[in-house]
């Protein structure tokens, strides 16, 4: 089932992932970059951008106009998730929402579903605020139609129980969970997830003992050593180095066998790469 997810989702990434527009400079939630064509992108998807936070650069950080825009490309969505108070999964980074989103402020876990959905999320380009959405929300536009790369960044997200979510929609080919927790990574394989674990700068665990416990997927650290890099692709891994946003770093990954970045501003890196 693994290798059928994995086939499937080499596939949804190989259809327009890399060719997408950027979108207009002046205002760009005023537009959705349009998808490349499957012909385009078939000889130029070997390198893939993941649109992290949906672009937090370009979009209201984790937002929904943010995702919603990306979901027009072939880019994976991908966002980090906490729970609310009354357990319901949100899109939010910090420990605090109050970087990213103005008059609301404190741990997640003690913001109201209502207080949520009440509030706004700053533009890094001083646009039109964002509108919050939750991993639900996400899961019923975007669930078996777009990759979707969530992290469970609250300690507090059973990842069992969080399997269970995708398993029953049957959207697990198009799910790539990630993690910096080893026994969470190894218990999200375990339950038939595409897993990606996360590294920190410096962090080089053996290769061989990652992909042996059905993870096949790994996030190192943008300064990754093209040494480890080459170790990790030796091991059959998939190896997509966080958070890239220049054209030099994202070119020396790729020519070092990186399979694609995290970026914040996927339009930008994917002209400036020529994908």
């Amino acid at each position: 089932m693994m290798k059928i997810g994995a086939l499937l989702l080499s596939v949804l990434l190989c259809t327009g992932c890399a060719a997408a527009a950027p979108p207009a400079a002046t205002d760009p939630a005023s537009s959705s970059p349009p998808s490349s064509s499957p012909a385009s992108a078939a000889t130029k998807a070997a390198f893939t951008l993941v649109a992290h936070r949906g672009g937090a650069l370009v979009y209201p950080e984790s937002s929904a106009e943010a995702f919603e825009a990306v979901s027009k490309t072939a880019f994976p969505i991908e966002t980090d998730l906490r729970q609310l108070r009354d357990g319901t999964l949100v899109p939010l980074h910090d420990d605090d929402a109050g970087r990213t989103m103005p008059g609301l402020s404190g741990h997640p876990a003690g913001i109201t579903l209502e207080q949520w959905a009440g509030a706004r999320i700053r533009h890094p380009l001083g646009g039109a605020e964002g509108t919050p959405t939750t991993w639900d929300a996400m899961l019923d536009s975007y669930g078996g139609r777009n990759v979707l790369v969530p992290e469970l960044k609250d300690p507090a997200i059973d990842p069992v129980a969080f399997a269970e979510t995708i398993l029953k929609r049957g959207i697990q080919d198009t799910v790539v969970v990630q993690t910096f927790s080893f026994p969470a990574a190894q218990a999200l394989a375990r339950s038939g997830l595409q897993v990606l674990y996360l590294l920190r700068d410096g962090e080089e665990p053996d290769p061989a003992s990652i992909s042996s416990n059905g993870i096949g997927h790994v996030g190192p650290h943008k300064g990754v050593t093209a040494g480890y890099l080459r170790k990790l692709k030796d091991s059959g891994l998939t190896v997509w180095p966080y958070t890239v946003n220049d054209e030099a770093t994202a070119a020396r990954l790729r020519a070092e066998g990186a399979d694609g970045v995290f970026t914040d501003t996927p339009w930008e890196l994917a002209k400036q790469l020529g994908l």
